[in-house]
């Protein structure tokens, strides 16, 4: 019977890993503006 509750608990902690919300703490970023150099006009 332990063997059984310890193989439910194992499965249940992996699928509540699966779907708990990330806990990554990166920035927010959006749209970035370009900097560089605008192309020639006369280039084909």
């Amino acid at each position: 019977m332990q063997q059984l509750r310890n193989m439910v608990e194992y499965l249940s902690d992996a699928i509540a890993r699966i779907f708990t919300p990330s806990k990554d703490d990166f920035p927010a970023t959006g749209e970035q503006p370009y900097n560089g150099d605008p192309a020639p006009e006369n280039v084909k």
